[in-house]
């Protein structure tokens, strides 16, 4: 599909999904894109190595809180070691979208938001 903005992306910036704060999560990042101002917060609770509850917050485009929003969904009930083989392009197949390249960010900031709260990982875009 190569609309940016797909019916599934436009619903989740609409009516988010898993928006907000955790009371306790046990895992919890957040990223930042200078370039555009996106800011993405990735909250997750863990039992038994299974994501449980997911929540997000922030602020920026369309593309970024559309993406958190699937993201919360697509984690929970998953368990933290088949997340951690789940890759950028898993990732942007989930929002039924294809980000240009100056936009990539800003669709892959709340998927590396909860890759530094799961695995330690930094940023590679």
């Amino acid at each position: 599909m190569s609309d940016l903005y797909t019916d599934r992306l436009l619903d989740h910036y609409r009516r988010p999904r898993n928006r907000g704060h955790l009371e306790a999560p046990t895992l919890a990042a957040e990223e930042y894109n200078p370039l555009c101002g996106d800011q993405v917060r990735i909250e997750v609770r863990v039992e038994s190595g299974h994501v449980v509850e997911a929540r997000f917050e922030g602020r920026g485009c369309a593309l970024c809180l559309g993406a958190a929003s699937i993201l919360t969904e697509v984690i929970q009930g998953k368990t933290l070691a088949e997340l951690e083989g789940m890759g950028q392009e898993e990732f942007l197949a989930e929002l039924q979208s294809v980000p240009r390249p100056a936009r990539l960010k800003c669709a892959l900031l709340p998927w590396l938001a909860f890759r530094r709260a799961a695995y330690g990982e930094e940023s590679s875009l």
